[in-house]
C-alpha cells in the first residue's frame, strides 16, 4: 500500500495501488453460471476499441485463421509494453502482418483500455461475449 501525500505536507489515507489495469472497472455476479459481469464506461471504451481487432483475433480474442490468441499473448508471452508497441508499430509474423495502428484515433485513444479489456479476458476475470455497462 502506498500513502498519499497532502498538499499541505501532511499523510492522507493510505491508497490501494491497482496490481491490474482492469481493476475497480468490473462488477461480477457471485453466484450464477455462466459468470455475469458488467464494466464501467472506462472499460467499455477498450472493448469498444477491440472491435477494430475482431477481424483477425476471433471474436472474443482467442484467434483465427488469420491472427494469434491475443489471450494467450498477454496471458504470459507477452507484458504491456510489448503490447504497446505492436499495437502502434505492427506486427510481422509467420503467417501474416498486423499493420500497425498509431495512425488510427479509434484505437489509439484507447490503447490503454484496450488492453486492460484484453488482459481481463486473458486473466480470465471477464468472460467471453457481450458485456454490459454499468453506471458509476
Amino acid at each position: 500500500m502506498a500513502a498519499v501525500v497532502c498538499a499541505f505536507g501532511g499523510l492522507a489515507a493510505p491508497a490501494v495501488v491497482a496490481e491490474e489495469p482492469y481493476d475497480g472497472h468490473i462488477q461480477c455476479e457471485t453466484e450464477g453460471d455462466p459468470k455475469t459481469c458488467r464494466i464501467d464506461l472506462w472499460l467499455t471504451r477498450g472493448y469498444r476499441a477491440f472491435s477494430q481487432c475482431q477481424v483477425c483475433h476471433g471474436l472474443d480474442g482467442t484467434g483465427s485463421t488469420i491472427g494469434p490468441s491475443l489471450l494467450e499473448k498477454l496471458g504470459g508471452e507477452i507484458g504491456r509494453a510489448r503490447f504497446m508497441e505492436v499495437v502502434a508499430n505492427g506486427y510481422q509474423g509467420q503467417i501474416g502482418v498486423m499493420p500497425p495502428w498509431k495512425e488510427n484515433p479509434n484505437v489509439m485513444r484507447y490503447v490503454d483500455q484496450l488492453y486492460a479489456y484484453l488482459k481481463a479476458r486473458a486473466d480470465k476475470v471477464l468472460p467471453a461475449g457481450k458485456i454490459k455497462r454499468y453506471d458509476r
